[in-house]
């Protein structure tokens, strides 16, 4: 259970092309806030790795995953961050997510 508050329901090859897709869009939209998004897609469960383009070891990876009410994205911490019809929050919850480690790093340098 997460944000959307249902339970998980069982994955079909179809859904495995529906989250390729979801998260390939999520990629785009990360992309334009300066992140790099990497999709894996030919992996079970598709994901997309996202790290920053100067410091690789910062980063989350994102699943997207089929609810009863819909599509959301997940981080790797098991945590529903938006539905998948919203990229745009998707990306800014990631980005604030993300964000602060960058943060730190840039003040100790």
């Amino acid at each position: 259970m997460g944000l959307s508050g249902g339970p998980l329901v069982r994955p079909s090859d179809l859904d495995a092309w529906r989250a390729r897709r979801l998260l390939c869009r999520l990629g785009r939209d990360l992309r334009e806030r300066g992140w790099r998004a990497d999709p894996r897609t030919f992996e079970f469960p598709p994901m997309l790795r996202v790290r920053a383009p100067e410091l690789a070891s910062v980063g989350e990876t994102v699943t997207a995953v089929r609810h009863v009410d819909g599509w959301w994205f997940r981080t790797s911490g098991g945590r529903n961050i938006a539905h998948a019809t919203d990229t745009a929050s998707a990306a800014g919850t990631i980005d604030a997510l993300l964000r602060p480690w960058l943060d730190a790093i840039e003040r100790q340098r």
